[in-house]
């Protein structure tokens, strides 16, 4: 390709002007040097890189659902591990990879519940049953999860077995033996029936692996299998009852009621799980709520879900204060129950509460359902306040510990509340009792109107900040602190009474006497005046 070039364009020589037109090659044009660019070369990957991470962050395949199981926020865990962390046992995907207790143990509990049909290849069915729905449900089961799971389908299903027959087996522990015992015979029978229910399930079982060269055979005997329990010891026990309690330490209720339906015998006829549950957390404190109307399956989460709906109202908590708090803000403090009570308030436990949640306040009295602190109250409590800072959360116990923390600043105020009956130490020390308190509302945030003690705390601040209560503890505080400062009180204003009524006695006795006869100088001075 040639360009046409005009020569008028060019700078005339000094002599003449020549007007020539001629071809020239473009080659010998002078070319701009390009921009230089040190990552051209990288762009496609990096462009790469960023569409990877756009890809990530895409929806999730389950719309719709709402997350059940959190994780523990960094700067809330740290320094505060072992509170969150499981001790002895781990459930879910959170902490697959813990060998607190070993799978192993885990693997017995599936042979039992197998081994109970005493049959290998009804167990065998089972199986197959359960592993079957379990990877069909892993859509369902992945969205129950806050973060991401990394385990694949097959790993999370067999995490959901192991964890799930472990939780069945220790709430079929929770069952009454004499009507498990009731149905044996029941069970023996039905065992012949199940038999030929599966010989035709397991024979295209059979016919449908012929091709394949290695088929495994599941050995489980007629016999119900017995689990050599390592976790006999009873403190033990207790560690796994707080270890189903942690927050990340969960899997869907869902998954252990649909293990449970597969793997059920006729001896199982009737057991509703959730109460099962409930038995297994009732030596831990606090009480359950009296007023608990319990959950059906279905609407539980998981087991901590349970235990929180256990403790708190049935009836929903107040999206608002009552209507004379509305008018200002509720305050998000009151003073230690020591300053309180300087102020003139009292305290008393209220035996007759629903909940220990049902703190209440009247005619200066402020009444509270009496509190167990044992070592364990601090991760329970713990886990609790972090569960109410996800959405869809009640914040009942939250709001219970703010309350808590805020007339607890030391010891003192735990001698106070233990001596009303409010509070049983069953720690070390009162100060302990007060550092667990103080220590466990750090970093709390909670919405004022999800505060269901906004009404108390309102009331409080108001008699706390009128004078005459104040007066009336400062008297009793300073004149009748003991029984006999009081009564030397009490013997001064006689004694000052009785001189004002003396006084009094003797004054009127002297304006009756004649003045003639007693004061003879006023009487010449009345003579005088009338002229005598």
């Amino acid at each position: 390709m040639e360009l046409e070039f005009d020569m008028d364009d060019a700078v005339p020589s000094a002599s003449t002007v020549v007007r020539t037109t001629q071809k020239i090659s473009p080659s010998l044009l002078p070319v701009s040097p390009p921009e230089s660019n040190a990552g051209d070369i990288e762009e496609p990957s990096w462009i790469g890189s960023v569409r990877k991470q756009l890809n990530s962050a895409a929806p999730k395949p389950y719309p719709g659902r709402q997350w059940t199981i959190f994780r523990v926020p960094d700067h809330i865990r740290r320094g505060e591990g072992e509170a969150y962390d499981p001790l002895v046992v781990s459930i879910g995907p959170y902490y697959w990879r813990n060998t607190s207790i070993s799978k192993d143990h885990k693997w017995q509990c599936v042979r039992y519940l197998l081994s109970r049909h005493r049959s290998r290849e009804r167990a065998s069915e089972l199986l197959d049953r359960c592993l079957s729905k379990l990877r069909a449900l892993d859509t369902k089961v992945r969205s129950c999860y806050s973060e991401d799971v990394r385990q694949d389908e097959q790993d999370l299903a067999l995490t959901m077995l192991r964890d799930g027959c472990f939780i069945i087996h220790l709430l079929l522990k929770q069952a009454k033996t004499d009507s498990v015992e009731a149905k044996e015979e029941e069970v023996v029978l039905d065992v012949e029936e199940e038999k030929i229910e599966v010989e035709k399930g397991s024979k295209e079982r059979l016919d449908h692996g012929k091709e394949e060269e290695n088929i495994v055979e599941l050995e489980i005997g007629e016999e119900e299998e017995v689990i050599k329990n390592p976790l006999g010891i009873l403190w033990i026990w207790n560690l796994v009852a707080y270890d189903l309690l942690k927050l990340e330490n969960q899997i869907p209720f869902f998954v252990v009621q649909t293990l449970f339906d597969i793997l059920a015998t006729p001896a199982d006829k009737g057991l509703d799980l959730p109460k099962l549950a409930l038995q297994l957390f009732r030596d831990i404190h606090p009480n359950m709520s009296r007023g608990f109307a319990s959950l059906p399956a279905s609407q539980v989460h998981h087991l901590l879900h349970l235990f929180h709906s256990s403790l708190v109202p049935s009836q929903p908590q107040p999206s608002s204060p009552p209507e004379h708090v509305c008018a200002k803000s509720p305050p998000e403090w009151i003073p230690s129950a020591t300053e309180l009570t300087r102020g003139g308030i009292k305290f008393k436990t209220n035996e007759a509460a629903g909940s220990f949640l049902d703190v209440s306040f009247k005619d200066g009295i402020v009444a509270i359902p009496p509190l167990r602190v044992y070592d364990y109250t601090n991760p329970l409590f713990r886990t609790h306040r972090v569960r109410a800072g996800y959405p869809n959360t009640r914040t009942y116990v939250t709001i219970y510990a703010a309350f808590m923390d805020c007339i607890i600043d030391d010891a003192e105020d735990v001698k106070l509340l233990d001596a009303k009956g409010i509070l049983v130490n069953r720690l070390s020390t009162d100060e302990a009792v007060a550092d667990l308190f103080n220590k466990l509302c750090v970093q709390i945030h909670y919405a004022s109107d999800r505060n269901y003690l906004a009404d108390v705390f309102v009331r409080v601040t108001e008699y706390h900040e009128s004078k005459l209560p104040q007066w009336r503890a400062e008297l009793i505080r300073n004149y009748f602190s003991s029984p006999w400062v009081g009564i030397a009180v009490a013997a001064a204003v006689l004694l000052f009474l009785l001189t004002i009524e003396q006084s009094v006695f003797a004054a009127s006795l002297i304006s009756a006497l004649p003045r003639t006869k007693y004061f003879p100088c006023l009487a010449s001075d009345h003579n005088v005046e009338g002229g005598v």
